[in-house]
């Protein structure tokens, strides 16, 4: 699974969707994380005992998501913006399930971003991204919570939800 979350690795990412999908491998898809030996330690922290987490820049995560060794892994991979998910939808073969689940609030604030969720904030060049996303997957979804129903995510830009 793919999630796209502002605060990477979290209570809900550590905790709730590990468990949930019995994580092996968390890779944070970061490119300022991955300079950033503060917050990579900090990352590191946050991940549950008995999981691995590698704290990489974008292009790299794509590497290794595609490398033959990852198909023997379950891995969640977690970037906190749109453009790095395209990057990744992009650039992953098989992407497996994209979760776009909580972003806007943190980065650049609310202005010119529309509501489509409690937890989803984006703005018109985010929604684009998003519409190219959802032509290369057929499972992107918002889904907070591992016990949130899946919502196909196009239904919020709809204002179906």
């Amino acid at each position: 699974m793919i999630r796209v979350d502002d605060r990477l690795i979290h209570g809900q990412v550590a905790l709730l969707w590990t468990k949930e999908l019995q994580i092996d491998r968390i890779i944070v898809a970061n490119d300022l994380a991955a300079k950033n030996d503060i917050q990579k330690n900090a990352l590191h922290l946050a991940a549950p005992t008995g999981v691995k987490v590698a704290v990489v820049p974008v292009s790299h995560a794509v590497k290794m998501a595609n490398d033959p060794r990852a198909k023997a892994l379950k891995i969640l991979i977690v970037v906190n913006n749109v453009s790095d998910l395209l990057t990744l939808t992009t650039g992953i073969a098989e992407p497996g399930k994209v979760d776009i689940a909580n972003v806007g609030r943190v980065q650049g604030g609310l202005k010119d971003k529309r509501k489509l969720s409690d937890t989803v904030y984006l703005s018109d060049a985010d929604i684009d991204k998003v519409k190219q996303i959802a032509a290369q997957t057929d499972n992107l979804v918002y889904q907070p919570l591992p016990s949130d129903t899946a919502t196909p995510f196009l239904k919020l830009l709809e204002g179906d939800n």
